[in-house]
């Protein structure tokens, strides 16, 4: 079914999906960008994907914070008297997902945006919603620095549990996968798991994404071994514990909610702060400076040549990186 938007003209493609379509639109009358998503029935089961855009209009309105991506319209698109199709208008982000291979940040800033996204999952749960989709997919960084937090389609009420199984597996808490009440600590442990894909470039071992089958819906949230894999220890400490408390299995051990995470955020930003820069180690006896290397090259081409020039080979303990 062809799709015309009065008063808007498509500016690019921004995504697809099974029977969803994401586009930049610019309303004509005002020269305002949003992003649209464009959703069309073709069988029976894709009636879905409309209940999704209805549940992000219906949550996303009723929540007005900045780093939530505001919803301002749904529209459906009937033909003889039958919906097939919607139209849902959403604020457009002039930015990229963490997700994105591009995506460099030095560790600060890194922690300074899930400070962020944490503040506005705070906004949703004291709404009484909770995301139950984080994932470095649904979190964006604009071109300002602005933070957004992304796709409300699977959010569900605080202190309920969902009808199915929703979510990325790398990302869904243990009671979600169970199918248990979800609360803030569900999404505790989607941002803790988001933190570290993003850190890592791996997804965190979790009892889920070690065991589940695609094949086998019996083995889910069972686990293969009863060790759970360690965050890396290439982070700092602090940045490792707080990943860990985020992410524990039991939701009474997890960090308890938003203002907490955001605690701890600081906290770790503050020690990485206090740490001094490592001195740069001076040039020793068997490595002196360039200029000397190339004087006594030039100079004294019969010791190079009996093996007797100095070694000029780089110590790799000497690197570290950009901070």
């Amino acid at each position: 079914m062809a799709v015309d938007i009065p008063n808007y003209r498509i500016i690019e493609k921004l995504g697809v999906g099974a029977q969803t379509r994401v586009f930049r639109a610019r309303d004509m009358r005002t020269g305002q960008d949003y992003t649209v998503k464009i959703v069309k029935i073709v069988k029976p089961e894709d009636a879905g994907f409309i209940e999704l855009l209805k549940a992000e209009n219906a949550i996303g309105s009723t929540i007005d914070h900045p780093v939530i991506r505001k919803v301002y319209e749904l529209r459906l698109l009937r033909q003889r008297f039958r919906v097939r199709g919607a139209i849902l208008f959403l604020e457009y982000v002039n930015g990229s997902p963490l997700g994105d291979k591009e995506f460099r940040r030095p560790l600060d800033e890194v922690l300074a945006i899930f400070g962020q996204a944490a503040g506005g999952l705070h906004a949703m749960h004291v709404a009484g919603w909770v995301h139950a989709d984080l994932k470095p997919n649904n979190i964006l960084v604009s071109q300002d620095g602005a933070v957004k937090i992304i796709d409300l389609g699977q959010s569900a009420r605080i202190h309920e549990a969902k009808a199915r199984v929703q979510g990325t597996i790398d990302y869904m808490a243990p009671e979600q996968v169970q199918r248990g009440k979800l609360d803030q600590r569900t999404d505790v442990f989607g941002l803790g798991a988001t933190l570290h894909k993003v850190l890592i470039g791996k997804a965190i071992a979790t009892e889920m994404n070690q065991t589940v089958s695609m094949h086998s819906q019996s083995l889910v949230g069972r686990r293969i071994s009863e060790i759970r894999e360690a965050t890396v220890h290439e982070l700092p400490t602090c940045v490792t514990r707080l990943i860990d408390d985020c992410c524990h299995p039991d939701p009474s051990s997890r960090i308890a909610d938003m203002p907490a995470v955001i605690q701890r955020i600081e906290l770790a930003r503050t020690i990485l702060a206090s740490r001094p820069e490592p001195e740069p180690s001076p040039p020793s006896e068997a490595q002196p400076e360039a200029r000397e290397l190339e004087r006594s090259a030039v100079a004294d081409p019969v010791a190079d040549a009996l093996g007797l020039a100095d070694d000029d080979s780089t110590d790799v303990d000497d690197f570290r990186p950009d901070r």
